[in-house]
């Protein structure tokens, strides 16, 4: 028999008991956010503190909770969330644990991922973008948010390895989150709940969530998708229970009830490059039904369900004569033959087209991290009201920090790629089932990503944050993988 090891604040396995008071004080400060902000979020803050110091996987979990939510306050017209401030809770309490630990350096602990060389060089175009921002504040604001989450929150995420029991509130708060959003979708959508701009279908309303913006939500759920997959087709035995059936099929709902076709061709391709990785990595007896019905026959009848859905009006509204049905797979494929036919299509060339002009005009360090928005109100193209974003991450990088930000984008998605597939290949055979499962989810939300963002941008709070669990699985991978070797 092991010895019982004695567990030290901020490790792993913390027992329920140690962090319950923590979250209480949390869930009553969020509830006083209804009576004051400011009083509710330094009550939420001083419970996350000491949740911190306790467990931080657990706060790590609870962040991922708070982090669709735009509860906060607005400083100088810039929003700041209550969980930016959690963010740069963890981000002091790794360093404490650091400095205690004293096992690798602050660099290794914080940039010491398979990305680190994109990554910072992302960050100091970022910096020297500053010289020809036309928005000081708003770039700095988001060379902040980078940090937050392409630094501290990987870090802290990957800080516990791939212990499971570090891992299970995690994913836990992460499906949670999914499930309530998607829920909350769905009922948008039966009940014609948002903006008329969003109309499908004549009866009903793209849903959107929380996050205001369809493709946002889409983006979100199609990335927690493939870790729901991976876990059912591949994990232990308690990642395999109801709740993760029940995530999977209100996944698969939400991302055919957004309505986004970059969500959409998204989903698919993870599917598809999950299934020839694990085919790839193990053999071909590992793509059974395991992974066939919750990848490829759960989405065909939430698209189904949805389709049929669609066309029964339970809002009791009136028929919008004319409005274009989106929820046609075929639109997709016609309006990348005949952009012309297709609004949204049409929109986004008028988009990209405003994109490369400010890369034109700005090819050097661009217009500042975060700075193409203020670029669009200044030079809007004919018919095109002022873009929010590039609709592209490549362009929007390219815009925003000149010609090396496109080359960045595409170095680090590459980065992200091999390291993930070099982290499920090299000696898979060895990894338990969580190990493989939550590799290989991790490829697949990286996938999603990818994919998703040639015709979006979902590097936002709570949007991105599949994507930076994503990484830190990968960090974690390859940290097992350099062990193993050594």
């Amino acid at each position: 028999m092991q010895p019982q090891q004695r567990i030290r604040p901020g490790a792993v396995g913390t027992q329920w008991q140690t962090f319950l008071w923590p979250v209480l004080i949390i869930a009553v400060g969020t509830a006083l956010t209804f009576v004051s902000t400011l009083l509710g979020a330094a009550v939420i803050l001083i419970g996350y503190i000491w949740l911190a110091v306790r467990s931080l996987p657990t706060a790590l979990a609870v962040y991922v909770i708070f982090s669709p939510f735009l509860l906060g306050l607005t400083v100088h017209h810039h929003h700041f969330d209550v969980s930016d401030l959690m963010a740069v809770v963890m981000a002091i309490r790794l360093l404490a644990l650091s400095r205690r630990e004293g096992r690798m350096s602050l660099w290794q602990r914080f940039m010491g991922s398979p990305s680190w060389r994109p990554l910072a060089l992302l960050l100091i175009l970022s910096i020297l973008s500053l010289a020809t921002a036309l928005s000081h504040g708003t770039t700095l604001v988001k060379i902040l948010e980078y940090i937050e989450f392409f630094v501290v929150v990987v870090a802290v995420a990957r800080q516990a390895g791939l212990a499971e029991n570090a891992w299970k509130p995690v994913v836990g708060a992460l499906f949670l989150v999914a499930d309530a959003l998607a829920l909350y979708g769905l009922y948008q959508f039966l009940f014609e709940v948002g903006p008329h701009a969003n109309i499908v279908d004549g009866y009903h309303i793209r849903a959107d969530a929380v996050f205001g913006q369809p493709n946002a939500f889409g983006g979100f759920e199609a990335m927690v998708f493939p870790i729901a997959l991976a876990l059912l087709a591949y994990g232990p035995a308690w990642a395999k229970r109801w709740w993760t059936w029940v995530t999977t099929v209100l996944v698969a709902l939400s991302v055919v009830d957004s309505f986004s076709r970059g969500a959409w061709v998204a989903s698919v391709a993870a599917v598809f490059f999950m299934a020839v990785v694990a085919w790839a990595g193990r053999d071909r007896t590992v793509i059974n039904r395991r992974f066939v019905f919750p990848g490829v026959i759960i989405p065909i009848l939430a698209f189904v369900a949805i389709d049929l859905l669609g066309k029964t009006n339970l809002s009791n509204s009136i028929f919008v004569a004319g409005h274009t049905t989106t929820s046609e797979i075929t639109s997709t494929v016609t309006s990348s033959v005949n952009p012309g036919s297709n609004f949204d299509t049409h929109q986004r060339l008028r988009i990209w087209k405003e994109a490369l002009q400010a890369l034109k005009t700005h090819p050097i360090l661009g217009v500042g991290l975060g700075g193409f928005h203020r670029y669009s109100m200044l030079h809007p193209e004919p018919n095109l009201k002022a873009a929010p974003m590039a609709h592209n991450l490549y362009l929007e990088w390219g815009a925003d920090l000149g010609i090396l930000g496109v080359f960045t984008g595409l170095w680090i998605e590459f980065s992200w790629v091999k390291s993930a597939i070099q982290g499920l290949v090299s000696k898979v055979r060895a990894l338990s089932p969580f190990e493989f499962a939550i590799g290989l989810g991790a490829f697949g939300t990286i996938v999603s990503f990818i994919v998703h963002d040639w015709v979006d941008l979902l590097i936002a709070h709570g949007v991105v944050v599949p994507l930076l669990l994503a990484l830190a699985a990968v960090w974690a991978l390859a940290d097992r993988k350099k062990t193993r070797i050594g």
